[in-house]
Formats: C-alpha cells, sequence, structure tokens
C-alpha cells in the first residue's frame, strides 16, 4: 500500500486492495475470486473500509474507489525517462507557463532538438497544476488521422464501448479532468490532431493539450513554443556542454576528457546544439577520443549512427544489422534492400510494383514482408485504407546502403514511374474534395525523393517533369506555395523542350505572385516569355511579355521600388513585336495596357473595353478577369465606387469554379482582395467581410497565414469585430516579421485600420506599432505612415471623431482625395467631412445635401451624411434613427457611437455597446 492517506485511517494492504478493485467496477463475488477469499471475508473488507474512511454508504465508498483508480493511472501516464533531465530552466518555465494560459499548446522544432524531452519534464513538474491526469500518447506509430482516437483511447486505457466511437469514448473518459494530454511526434498528422484536439478541448473544458511536433498546426487557438537548440557560448557555458560533459562521463569518460570547455562547445555548435547529435556524440567520445571525433563530423550520419570509428570490442549498429541480413533468404533481403527506397509508409501492391523484378515474383513480396516483420526489421500497421509496412528510419538507412551496393537502378526508376502514378491520381482526386489532403501528406516525401534521384541523372528520366509539374500543382493546393514554387522551377530543369519549360515557369511566376514574391515573379516570367520564344510560340511569348508588363504596372504595390515606367514599355514594345496581331496575344497586350494604373481616367476607357472584348472572344478568362481588374480602376476613378463593386464581384464569380491552377489562383486571389476593399470602399461591409473570408480560406495561402489574414484586418476593423480584429492582428504580425518584414504598399490598407482601432482604445503603444508596420509597408518615416493614401486620411479622421476632435478630422480630410485609394474611401470622405463639420457647427444645407448626392449608394456613408444632418439640426430623434441603419448595414462600431452622439438616456446603452466591442 503506498498511500498514506489510507496508512493513517488504519487501512490494511488487504482492505487497500479491496478498495482497488471496487474502482474497476468488480461485484464482491469477483473480487472475492480475484483474491481466493470469501465473499463474506469481501463483505467484511468493505464494511471495515467504509467505517475507517468514515463514509455513510456503499456508493461513496465505490466513488472513492473509482476516484483512486483515476489517480492511480494519472500517475503511470508519464514516461520514465533513463538518463537525468539537464539544464533548460528557461525552457522549463517558459513551456510551463504557457500550458498555464492556452488550452493547445505545440512544442515545435527540428528532429533531434529535444522537443518530447522538455515536454515529458515539464508535464512531470506539473502535478499540481493538473491533478487530475497527466498523459503521454507517441503518435509514431499512428499513420493516418482516422486512426487517432483509438490509438489514444488505447494509450489512456480507456476502455472501449460497443455502440460508441473511440472519440467519445475519450469525451467520456476524459469529461471534467483538470488534465493534461501530451501527443508527441505529431508531424505527420497534424491536420488530423488539429481537428481531434478542437473538439476535445470544446466538450472537455478542463483540458488542456501539449503537442510535440516539427510543423505547427496553423489553428487559431494554438499557442507555439518553439524549442531552441541547446545554449552554448563560446567560453563554454550553456546546457549544450552541460549534456555533453554529463553523457559523457555516464558513458565512462575521465575528468580530462570533459575539462576542455571550449573544445566542447566548439563540438556543439558544429552540432547545432541539437540534443541528440550532442548525446550520441558524447557517447562516443571514451572510445574515439577527441581527435577523431572532431574530425569524424565531416562523415557525421556515420559517426553518430555507430560505425567503423568504435572500437572494436563494441558491437555497432551497422554490425547488428549485418547479422540480422544474414539471417535473410536472398529474396527476403532483395526485398528490404528494394523497400528502402520509400520515405513513408507503403502497401503491399506498391511493394510489389517496386519489388517484383527480376528474380522475385509479385506473389513472393508480401510473404517477405511478414517474414521481415518477424525479424523485427519491417513494421506492419493498419490505417483506413489498410495494411501499410514501414520501416524504422536505421533500418531504412541501412537498407539504403545495401541498395546502393546492389547497384540495382531499376529499383529508382521504378520508384518514380509509382510516384508519378500516385500523383496522377492523387491530381484527380483533388475535384472531389479535401479528402485527397490526408493521403498526399502520406507520400508526399516519396515524391520529394523520387524527384531528388531525378535530378542527378543524366539523361533527365523522362517521368521526371511530368511527377514535378504535379506535385507543385498538388504542393500549391496542400498550401505550400514557397515549395509549389520551387518544384514548378525544377520541372523546368527536368525536361529538353522549351515549350514544357516555358509552361512550368509560367506557373512558378503565378505562384511566385500569389506569395507577393514580386521580383523572383518578374524573373521566371521573363525567362518564360525567352523560352515559349525558343520554341518558337511566338503568341504565347507575347502573351507572357505582356503579363510580366502587367504585373509591373498593375501590381506595382508588391515593388518596393513601385512602377518601372522604362521597364514596362520595354517589356510592351516587345511584347507588340511579338504579338503579330494573334487574338489571344492582342488581348494580353491590351489587358497589360488597360492595366497601366493612370491616376486620371475620367470612367471606362476604350483601351479597357477592347480588352474585355478580346479576351472573352480568346475565351480565356485569366486575362478577361485582368481586363475586369482594368475597368474596376476605370470606375473606381470615374467616381463610382458602387459600380466597382459589382465589377469586382463579376470577376469573383467568373474565376470561382475554375480548376485552380496558379494563373487562376492568382487572379482570384486579386479578385477576391479588390472585392474587399471595394466592397469596404461602397459600405457593404458584409460583403467585404466574406469575401475576405473568402480569401483567407484559399488553400495556396494556408502556408503563409499573414497573406490569407491581411485581408479581414479592415473589415474587422470598421464592422465593430474587433476581438476577431485582435486574432487576425497576431496572425498577420507575426506573419510579417517572419517574411522578413516586407515592403507592400499594396496591402497596408489592414495595418492602418488596426492602427485605428487600436488609437480608439486607448493603446497608443500596441498604435506605434502598427503604425510602424504601416510606415516600414510604404517605406516612409514614422510621421508620414499613411499620409497621401486616402484610407489613411479616412482612418484618422475616425479616429479624431472618436477622441471628439472634430477640428482635427477636417483638417485630415481637407487634402482633396488622389490616388486609387483616395477615390476607393471618397464617400466616407464625403461623409465623415459632413459630420465633423457639423459636430464643430460649420455644416450648412448646401454641403450636406452635396455630401447625400456623393454617397448614394453607400449604406455607411448615407447614414453617416443623415446622422451628420441631425446632428446640425440638434434632432436627436433623427440620430438615434441611424442607429438601426448602421446595424443594418453590419457596422456595429457607428451603431454604438450613435447612442453616445445622442446622449441622454442613451449614453448609457452606447458606452456598454462600445465596451462589447472590445
Amino acid at each position: 500500500m503506498d498511500d498514506p492517506g489510507l496508512a493513517d485511517a488504519g487501512v490494511s494492504a488487504r482492505e487497500a486492495e479491496v478498495l482497488d478493485l471496487l474502482g474497476d467496477a468488480l461485484s464482491h463475488a469477483e473480487i472475492a475470486a480475484r483474491l481466493v477469499l470469501s465473499v463474506r471475508t469481501v463483505e467484511s473488507h468493505v464494511a471495515a473500509l467504509r467505517r475507517k474512511l468514515k463514509l455513510d454508504d456503499h456508493r461513496s465508498l465505490v466513488q472513492l474507489a473509482v476516484s483512486r483508480r483515476g489517480q492511480r493511472r494519472a500517475a503511470a501516464r508519464l514516461p520514465a525517462p533513463l538518463t537525468s533531465f539537464v539544464g533548460r530552466t528557461a525552457e522549463l518555465a517558459e513551456l510551463s507557463q504557457a500550458l498555464r494560459e492556452a488550452r493547445l499548446v505545440t512544442a515545435v522544432g527540428p528532429g533531434g532538438v529535444g522537443k518530447t524531452r522538455l515536454s515529458i519534464a515539464a508535464a512531470q513538474r506539473m502535478a499540481e497544476t493538473f491533478p487530475d491526469g497527466r498523459w503521454y500518447v507517441d503518435l509514431v506509430p499512428v499513420t493516418e488521422a482516422a486512426a487517432l482516437p483509438a490509438a489514444i483511447v488505447g494509450a489512456l486505457g480507456l476502455a472501449e464501448a460497443s455502440g460508441r466511437t473511440p472519440e467519445q469514448v475519450l469525451v467520456t473518459g476524459i469529461g471534467d479532468r483538470k488534465a493534461l494530454l501530451l501527443l508527441d511526434n505529431c508531424e505527420h498528422l497534424l491536420d488530423g490532431v488539429a481537428m481531434l484536439t478542437e473538439r476535445l478541448l470544446t466538450q472537455c473544458q478542463h483540458l488542456v493539450v501539449l503537442a510535440t511536433s516539427r510543423i505547427r498546426m496553423v489553428v487559431p487557438h494554438e499557442r507555439v513554443y518553439r524549442v531552441p537548440s541547446l545554449s552554448v557560448s563560446p567560453d563554454g557555458a550553456g546546457d549544450a556542454t552541460d549534456l555533453f560533459r554529463e553523457r559523457a562521463t555516464a558513458a565512462g569518460g575521465s575528468a580530462a576528457d570533459t575539462a576542455d570547455l571550449p573544445r566542447t562547445a566548439t563540438l556543439c555548435q558544429a552540432l547545432d546544439g541539437s540534443a541528440l547529435a550532442i548525446e550520441l556524440a558524447a557517447a562516443r567520445l571514451p572510445s574515439l577520443g577527441w581527435q577523431a571525433l572532431t574530425a569524424g563530423l565531416s562523415d557525421r550520419m556515420r559517426l553518430l549512427a555507430g560505425g567503423s570509428r568504435q572500437q572494436q570490442r563494441q558491437q555497432s549498429l551497422e554490425q547488428t544489422l549485418d547479422w540480422s541480413y544474414r539471417l535473410l533468404t536472398d529474396v527476403e533481403q532483395a526485398v528490404l534492400r528494394r523497400v528502402s527506397v520509400f520515405a513513408t509508409p507503403f502497401s503491399a501492391a506498391a511493394a510489389q510494383q517496386i519489388c517484383a523484378f527480376a528474380e522475385i515474383e509479385p506473389a513472393a513480396v508480401p510473404a517477405a514482408l511478414s517474414r521481415l516483420s518477424d525479424h523485427n526489421l519491417m513494421v506492419p500497421t493498419t490505417g483506413a485504407d489498410g495494411q501499410r509496412w514501414f520501416a524504422l528510419e536505421t533500418i531504412r538507412q541501412y537498407g539504403a546502403r545495401q541498395l546502393e551496393q546492389a547497384a540495382e537502378q531499376e529499383v529508382y526508376e521504378r520508384h518514380l514511374r509509382w510516384c508519378l502514378e500516385t500523383a496522377a491520381r492523387l491530381d484527380a482526386e483533388t475535384r472531389d474534395g479535401q479528402q485527397w489532403r490526408v493521403a498526399f501528406d502520406a507520400v508526399a516525401d516519396d515524391l520529394r525523393a523520387a524527384l531528388g534521384w531525378a535530378a542527378d541523372r543524366q539523361p533527365k528520366p523522362e517521368q521526371a517533369g511530368p511527377l514535378a509539374l504535379i506535385a507543385a500543382r498538388l504542393l500549391f493546393l496542400r498550401g505550400r506555395p514557397a515549395e509549389s514554387q520551387r518544384r514548378y522551377e525544377s520541372a523546368a530543369s527536368l525536361t529538353d523542350d522549351p515549350a514544357a519549360r516555358a509552361g512550368a515557369l509560367a506557373r512558378a511566376a503565378a505562384v511566385a505572385k500569389c506569395r507577393v514574391d514580386a521580383p523572383a515573379a518578374l524573373r521566371l516570367e521573363r525567362s518564360a516569355a525567352d523560352n515559349a520564344l525558343a520554341a518558337g510560340d511566338l503568341v504565347s511569348a507575347a502573351v507572357t511579355t505582356a503579363r510580366a508588363a502587367e504585373l509591373v504596372s498593375r501590381f506595382r504595390g508588391m515593388f518596393a521600388e513601385g512602377k518601372d515606367e522604362q521597364l514596362f514599355e520595354e517589356l510592351m514594345a516587345r511584347a507588340d513585336e511579338l504579338g503579330g496581331g494573334h487574338l489571344r496575344a492582342e488581348a494580353a497586350i491590351l489587358s497589360a495596357r488597360a492595366n497601366d494604373r493612370n491616376p486620371t481616367p475620367a470612367g471606362p476607357t476604350t483601351v479597357v473595353q477592347q480588352a474585355l472584348e478580346r479576351a472573352r472572344e480568346a475565351g480565356d478568362p485569366v486575362i478577361e478577369s485582368a481586363a475586369l481588374d482594368a475597368l474596376t480602376l476605370a470606375q473606381t476613378f470615374g467616381h463610382d465606387v458602387v459600380a466597382a463593386g459589382t465589377t469586382a464581384r463579376q470577376r469573383v464569380l467568373l474565376l470561382a469554379d475554375l480548376p485552380l491552377q496558379p494563373e487562376v489562383a492568382l487572379e482570384l486571389k486579386d479578385a477576391l482582395h479588390v472585392a474587399v476593399f471595394t466592397c469596404l470602399g461602397a459600405g457593404d461591409l458584409p460583403a467585404a467581410l466574406r469575401y475576405a473570408q473568402s480569401h483567407q480560406a484559399l488553400p495556396f495561402l494556408q502556408e503563409e497565414q499573414h497573406l490569407a489574414a491581411d485581408e479581414l484586418l479592415a473589415p474587422y476593423a470598421l464592422s465593430g469585430r474587433w476581438h476577431q480584429l485582435d486574432l487576425a492582428c497576431a496572425v498577420f504580425a507575426d506573419g510579417w516579421r517572419a517574411a522578413g518584414r516586407p515592403v507592400g504598399p499594396g496591402r497596408a490598407l489592414g495595418p492602418a485600420a488596426a492602427a485605428m482601432v487600436l488609437g480608439m482604445r486607448g493603446d497608443d503603444a500596441a498604435r506605434r506599432e502598427w503604425l510602424g508596420i504601416l510606415a516600414t509597408m510604404h517605406d516612409v518615416d514614422l510621421a508620414d505612415a499613411g499620409v497621401g493614401t486616402g484610407y489613411g486620411e479616412v482612418f484618422d479622421a475616425l479616429l479624431a471623431l472618436h477622441l471628439d476632435r472634430p477640428d482635427e478630422a477636417l483638417r485630415r480630410l481637407s487634402a482633396p482625395a488622389t490616388g486609387f485609394y483616395g477615390q476607393v474611401f471618397s464617400q466616407w470622405s464625403a461623409a465623415l467631412t459632413v459630420e465633423a463639420a457639423a459636430l464643430t457647427g460649420t455644416a450648412d444645407e448646401s454641403a450636406l445635401s452635396a455630401a447625400a448626392d456623393a454617397v448614394a449608394g453607400n449604406p455607411v456613408a448615407a447614414a453617416l451624411v443623415r446622422r451628420a444632418a441631425a446632428l446640425a439640426a440638434g434632432d436627436r430623434t433623427g440620430v438615434i434613427a441611424t442607429a438601426s441603419a448602421f446595424e443594418h448595414a453590419g457596422c456595429r462600431y457607428q451603431s454604438a457611437r450613435t447612442l453616445l452622439l445622442a446622449g441622454g438616456p442613451d449614453r448609457d446603452a452606447g458606452l456598454l455597446a462600445m465596451q462589447a466591442l472590445g
């Protein structure tokens, strides 16, 4: 008996056993059989327990027993490491604090950095924080997201129940316990873990989840803790050297071996502070000595895997595997080395496709896999799609070495063909929903491995180019645009056909545009045009050159230096030279010319209409979308923001149902971007928010969440959804900083809106921080952040009015609305001007009438003008009447402000409404 509380109550060891079995829901008869006692003796023990523990009835005794059972299980859930935990004092404190503040914490870092050990140490030290349980689940054996709930149920020791899913068992088993669930090694199951933990955290209100992964889950409620490498300084201080010295000493190292701290620090720095690498190196110091250990870093994989550098008396891992390998039949040896080409778990059918040649028949492969499992050289696992096989990484690397020695080139060729077939099947499945994502994640490393092998071959395998193209598209749709761009570029390098190179490079350019990397997009687009010209395809060369020119002008906000006028004209001249009057080329050239962002057009010009007509005649929706963007611009400068919003919606509808190739995705992303700010300018806040949410959901932006979140900032700010604004701001700011704080005037609307809201809240320090972001994005001094943008003046006026400074608002709005955004927000500017005038007592009937005409079709601006007129007339009833108009227009902030402006008995309601906004 290990419970002092029971001992103090006089409970005997036998009585404690009876109590524990009651907690396992055994009857008296079952307890008697288990302990080889009579039922009467068990009943006597039960009566004694009730008396000694001062419990009134049997039910209370059973409840106590069940509680003890939970405590016993909780205490046994964390693994007991066999070595001491060294250092990491600051990291332990930080991770522990994160677990106190957030309900989902992901410890992120590269393999070997020590995520698992740190997380277990933190969990071990938080018994008081999680009194009802601390559970550990290793997800390495779990290969499919569908198997996650059942795996966790098993690890927690919960009993399965007929008629209930594993997830239901989990929810019931965890209940309202204040517990910690540690999910280790999540990187291969990120989507599944994210969805399951969200459901568990929603239904189990006191549960906290700590996950370890190489990649963050990218969910809004996730707190990411980046596990750093072990600290080390040149003088030898730090956790890295402490760990090395302790492990080296434990391995038999002498005091002299570990006394040289500078040399130890140098070694640990060379190993990048990786906890795993440091431990492996330390274990070899006594046998190798410093000179050999340091020299071996040039081939550290062999060194740290255990090899010939060890003393002969010590058996190496390679020697152990050699022995196992010699025990296999020739067929089993061939299968082991051939399946080492797989980087991920594989099916028996896939293994047959790779292995069944020369002396091996297809039917022999599954049997060989089974026998390899018996030898502990292969691990079978069952997922939603049936049985799969994998080898532990050390064994896989051993098999790969044997494959290299056998020089079986055909294995790599077969693997490349298998990857192409698999990728093509997944590509077809992308049209049927999201199920393909899990399957793609399961084979992505195989596709990468096959392409890496093909890149080194001469001549290039014919399947390599097509595989790179499909992999690039799948990566794009999977939300990995950076790698997608690289794969499109590699597809170009894997073919000798200039036409194929041109197509791959054009798509790489489109992906770069989606990533807002204009310099890379321009480089790739010009290279694509050169290759199209080399292929003799003058039309494609002209179209691509025109698209490059369009990039320089239409997307000038992507360039730190703005539009390069000379380059634009050079590219346009080249496109004209190549076009030769072909319809599609003419459409692209006209579209590029129409998108020459001239700030003075009075309405849809002839070139815009011509571009639209040619694009429609050519049947090219991408060029048509670009021409519609030019029409939006012309309508905006023609002072018809409402029509511009309608055209933006038309673009979205044109593109929404097209296959999401990168060039289409770029136009759709931009169409949603334009729809957001034109709808904002036209006062259609609900539509602006819907388009911003559609933009955020674009699959190819999931890797770079700041690009997905930026469109949400202004709709959230203007509509009064300030709690949601906080979350979006955090995502945007983190991503923007991680991206290197890029200049991007075209994406600065959201930060300006965020700075406005922070000013309304009175958080001057945070407002200054966001004005700094705004200034950096415009590449101007802090004092000039937002100046001359059009929206900057409107947002500053809104803030000044909020702070009851109408004179300041009038000054900010006094400059004429110039530039594109000045036109977009011209109706807001007109409405806010008359409100500020009304509050200063300078509004007149003619100004109010002119403003009412100027804001026609804009529900928010129209309500602002009506409220200004009521304020000017001292009509309190008229002021209050506009509150419902603002609410109907989705503008919660202005609705609350109306009550404040009305004053009297409505002021308190206005204050409460303003507080509710955040």
